[in-house]
């Protein structure tokens, strides 16, 4: 006997995964307009091309996103690849530049916890944690892995951060670690406002279940 997995549907989707579902829940938590899977790209050097299918299209952030459950199940020199604007995704759009740097692909991991956090020692109030997530931009040759944070009035991204390599294509698997890393587990930060759209908005994805038709 054969057990069936259920399926992942939501808004009209059959997700191939749940996590992916649930990032689509927290996108329409926070009214940013999403594509899934919209199309598929050869990206990479003539006669070396690569197939790659991003998992959404953000249309007004102009940002692909590709989304893991974890670090091992990343394919890390064909996300740098499609990073690079001449040989990797298009930008249907128009290129996103933030600071001099195109910003090219949000890497989305298994969904943070946010809420408020107590100091230690005293147990008095010490603000409110949220999720940092890795974002790969381009600049004069060059991909970098910067970070986006999701707000109720938008993203904010910064993409300056370590050197993943250059357009030669060549990847400095040396600094990895060290410099660039861990773009699935990204990281967070503490503010003394609690951004509430924000916060509702992890919380409705992490919470969001799609078994027997439910719907989140």
């Amino acid at each position: 006997m054969s057990i069936r997995a259920i399926e992942t549907n939501y808004a009209g989707h059959r997700f191939r995964s749940r996590l992916e579902a649930r990032w689509a829940v927290f996108f329409d938590k926070l009214g940013i307009c999403w594509e899934y899977e919209p199309q598929g790209y050869a990206v990479g050097l003539d006669g070396e091309r690569k197939p790659y299918l991003p998992d959404f299209w953000l249309p007004k952030e102009k940002l692909w996103v590709e989304v893991k459950g974890s670090e091992d199940q990343l394919d890390v020199e064909l996300l740098f690849l499609a990073a690079i604007p001449h040989f990797g995704l298009p930008n249907p759009a128009g290129p996103h530049l933030v600071n001099d740097h195109q910003a090219r692909l949000l890497i989305l991991g298994p969904i943070g916890r946010v809420g408020a956090l107590a100091d230690l020692s005293t147990g008095e109030h010490a603000g409110y944690s949220q999720p940092t997530h890795t974002l790969l931009s381009f600049r004069k040759g060059d991909v970098f892995q910067g970070t986006a944070c999701f707000f109720a009035d938008g993203m904010d991204i910064t993409p300056e951060g370590g050197l993943v390599g250059n357009d030669g294509p060549c990847i400095d698997w040396d600094t990895r670690g060290s410099r660039w890393g861990n773009w699935v587990g990204g990281g967070g930060f503490i503010s003394e406002d609690c951004d509430e759209a924000a916060h509702a908005a992890y919380r409705a994805a992490r919470s969001a279940r799609f078994e027997h038709g439910q719907t989140p």
